[in-house]
């Protein structure tokens, strides 16, 4: 067999599933960097009332990351749509392998 044809049918089976990819990236990237986010907004609204922090931070969680789901994993979902198929398998393993290695950097600190 050819070496690039496991990677052509990998990326035949996985292009069906290219939104839930792209959510599941950007859903973890999220994760990952949700208490960095809340950290530097805690740091702009420290000195406001604590009426106006709440609502911000109650902004932030329901509003604010769900309008970067909705719009960051269309975008995400396009370009890898446009990769292909060696490419698109790569990029997505190296995309997980690299933000599994982010989440365990973040983990320690």
């Amino acid at each position: 067999m050819e070496p690039e044809k496991p990677l052509l049918l990998l990326a035949e089976y996985m292009r069906p599933h290219n939104k839930e990819i792209a959510l599941a990236m950007v859903a973890t990237l999220l994760v990952i960097f949700g208490d960095t986010i809340n950290d530097l907004v805690r740091m702009l609204v420290k000195k406001q009332h604590i009426l106006f922090r709440l609502g911000v931070f109650i902004a932030l969680c329901t509003f604010g990351y769900g309008a970067l789901s909705v719009w960051l994993t269309p975008m995400l979902a396009q370009f890898l749509a446009g990769l292909s198929a060696m490419s698109y398998v790569l990029v997505i393993t190296g995309g997980f392998v690299g933000v599994g290695i982010l989440a365990e950097r973040y983990n320690k600190s």
